[in-house]
């Protein structure tokens, strides 16, 4: 029985962190549109990591360097279908997203399911990993 354990552990997160934490994701995607890459860099922990879909790896300098020099432009980011998990000081979101950018001038619009792994340090949600899988 221990998908019952795991699944009767697995609750919504409370009010007040699950708001902080569906404000940081929507603050995510604002700075991905607007190009803040501060916004970002404020939101990542130092270790944070992402995978795409194709399986590429980048490290937070990476993903803040790429968008801080314009080598990454958004014009669409949009999430929904969010639900967001709390256990102790770690929130896992899961949801979709929807993107429309330039990566190094070659045109991607992209819709997939994602995974984020937030931490709560010193009072401060940061996300620590991103995880991408493409929709057909």
């Amino acid at each position: 029985m221990i998908w019952g354990n795991a699944a009767a552990q697995q609750k919504a997160a409370p009010a007040g962190d699950e708001a902080a934490i569906r404000a940081l994701e929507e603050k995510w995607d604002a700075a991905n549109l607007k190009g803040d890459a501060a916004a970002l860099d404020g939101l990542f922990a130092d270790s944070f990591i992402t995978t795409d879909a194709e399986g590429k790896v980048r490290t937070k300098a990476e993903v803040v360097a790429a968008l801080k020099s314009g080598d990454v432009k958004y014009q669409a980011a949009k999430s929904d279908e969010i639900k967001i998990y709390l256990t102790g000081d770690t929130a896992i979101v899961s949801g979709r997203w929807r993107g429309k950018f330039t990566e190094k001038g070659k045109p991607m619009d992209i819709s997939e399911r994602f995974t984020d792994t937030w931490v709560k340090r010193n009072g401060q949600w940061r996300c620590i990993a991103s995880h991408g899988s493409s929709l057909k």
